[in-house]
């Protein structure tokens, strides 16, 4: 694989991780209108009129759902299965001429820059709705597909440009894009959920509901007292664990705790002490804003678990 191949293979990949449908529909216009020259022979099939109307179709459907808080990133959930998978298959069209070990190599690392690109935009959702639900998301969404049909473009004109933007971005998102991640995680957990609640009834778990390793970090609670209840969670804003860090809430004798698995061991946080907490229900994720003392945190809660009014009579009746 030259440079060339590869910086085409990044820009494209890149591009069909933010708007798969803008991509498709870019690659067979420009092609078509002769902007795109080097079009690979197995990818001559985009020119097709109905390939890209269909593209432009869906496009403009993603277009209108990509502009609606929340549904946003229940689309991007979805699109989890679509974007990656799809890079991978345009980087095969791309090497069809080329060996197989040629092909896959291209596939999978189409397939992970899809990946990356994907997650860090679905991510980037989530933490602006958490934000604001008032704010305007048209002006970030029309940059997204902006960036896609720039990066569509230069994979083919500009293929060493491509390949060192492509570089660069998966480095930054490599230094800061752990934040981003984790409210990607958050957001695929947040849909999931919601499906398991369809077939299960909502509501606390007991303690063996946790994985073992954060199970090791409770202690056995005393006779006489309630078990520890526990419910799928998020937190964000408390210091030192990290934005939009994935864990389960547990509810023991001696307080609300928040449990999660680090990247070395797992931990345990004792919640502070309220000053004022109030919910702010929302579709795919109930939040709780909780004002203690010296700062604010936000916990969110999954729909498979109990109702937020129940977690907060919990979080006010429990001695802290």
């Amino acid at each position: 694989m030259t440079p060339v191949l590869i910086g085409q293979i990044m820009g494209v990949s890149f591009a069909s991780g933010l708007n798969i449908y803008a991509t498709v529909a870019a690659l067979g216009l420009l092609s078509r209108m002769g902007i795109i020259q080097e079009l690979p022979p197995a990818l001559h099939g985009l020119q097709s009129s109905i390939i890209i109307g269909t593209a432009l179709v869906l496009y403009m459907v993603e277009a209108i759902i990509d502009r609606v808080h929340h549904v946003d990133s229940l689309w991007d959930t979805v699109h989890t299965f679509v974007r990656p998978p799809a890079a991978a298959l345009l980087a095969v069209g791309m090497l069809w001429a080329q060996p197989l070990h040629l092909q896959l190599a291209a596939a999978g690392m189409a397939f992970l820059v899809a990946l990356a690109a994907h997650g860090t935009k679905a991510g980037f959702r989530i933490a602006v709705n958490a934000a604001s639900r008032k704010r305007s998301i048209t002006p970030i969404s029309t940059g997204e597909d902006l960036v896609a049909v720039l990066f569509v473009v230069g994979a083919f004109e500009y293929p060493a440009t491509a390949l060192i933007a492509g570089v660069a971005a998966l480095a930054l998102i490599g230094l800061f894009g752990s934040r981003l991640w984790r409210a990607f995680t958050l957001g695929f957990r947040c849909v999931t959920a919601w499906i398991r609640a369809l077939f299960i009834t909502p509501g606390w778990r007991d303690a063996d509901a946790l994985p073992r390793r954060l199970r090791a970090l409770l202690d056995d609670p005393p006779l006489g007292t309630a078990p520890h209840r526990t419910t799928r969670a998020a937190v964000n804003g408390i210091p030192g664990i990290g934005a939009y860090r994935n864990g389960w809430l547990v509810v023991t004798p001696d307080g609300p705790a928040f449990l999660c698995n680090g990247l070395l061991r797992a931990r345990r946080v004792d919640l502070p002490d309220p000053v004022e907490m109030n919910i702010d229900p929302g579709p795919w994720v109930n939040e709780i804003h909780v004002r203690h003392q010296d700062s604010s945190f936000t916990l969110y809660l999954l729909q498979d678990g109990p109702p937020a009014e129940l977690v907060l009579a919990e979080l006010e009746t429990v001695p802290l």
